[in-house]
């Protein structure tokens, strides 16, 4: 598993923040100059910032971004550090009662085709983008994420919480997440102790051919996810890797 030195700052591009997201940035703001946390607030702001909505899904969808001040950035950050590991990863969480097995990797890897592939009829399959599509009527990756992620997330975090009780229901279940980061994948590991977490290598290349290959994906918002997840992906020991298309 390789990692940076802890002296070494990474730059913009190594975060998966390159000339894409810059070049995105730049359009966000011209359409949309001012704060809009503070705009809420009845004051007149100019936004320095592009936040992420929902800023653990490698999502460069217009409607997960929103134009923020500085200042309303950095609350808003510091709120997240302490609140979003219980939306994204709730602390009430404990091991499964039943096998679990988590499927990690980048957007267009293949995620939820090999999900389907390997799973048992009966096995319960927890996919934020099958629940969301579910709950809004909308397509599995055409989802309104301002509308419908916590609601989903909601939704995702119950069914969680139904494989932490013993049950005959279900034989296996199986979650989908994309978590790059190998201290994520070690949460879920220690927090619900699955049988296996699997993370699919599946090139970038392939990835992008794939999401070519599929209109009802938007092309250059999931290439920029896509980078996104390969600049903070790193192994972690006891990861089931599967390289797809090498």
């Amino acid at each position: 598993m390789s990692s940076m030195p802890p002296a070494h700052r990474k730059t913009t591009t190594e975060r998966g923040y390159g000339w894409q997201w810059q070049k995105l940035r730049r359009v966000i703001l011209a359409q949309e100059p001012l704060c809009r946390f503070c705009k809420q607030a009845g004051k007149i702001v100019q936004a320095d910032e592009v936040d992420h909505i929902d800023g653990d899904s490698f999502n460069d969808e217009r409607e997960n971004l929103r134009p923020l001040c500085r200042p309303c950035h950095l609350k808003r950050t510091a709120r997240d550090q302490a609140f979003g590991k219980h939306q994204w990863r709730p602390e009430w969480l404990r091991p499964s009662a039943i096998p679990l097995v988590i499927v990690c990797g980048a957007p267009a890897s293949g995620k939820s085709s090999y999900v389907k592939e390997h799973a048992g009829p009966a096995d319960l399959v927890i996919d934020l983008d099958v629940i969301a599509s579910s709950l809004s009527g909308q397509s599995l990756h055409g989802w309104d994420r301002a509308k419908w992620l916590t609601p989903a997330i909601r939704a995702r975090n119950e069914m969680l919480g139904d494989i932490m009780r013993s049950t005959s229901r279900w034989p296996r279940a199986w979650l989908i997440v994309s978590e790059a980061r190998p201290d994520n994948r070690q949460w879920w590991a220690d927090t619900m102790q699955p049988e296996r977490i699997i993370v699919l290598e599946t090139p970038p290349a392939l990835c992008m051919a794939r999401v070519r290959a599929d209109n009802a994906r938007p092309r250059e918002i999931t290439f920029e996810a896509i980078g996104k997840w390969w600049s903070a992906y790193e192994r972690r020991e006891g990861d089931e890797v599967v390289r797809h298309g090498t």
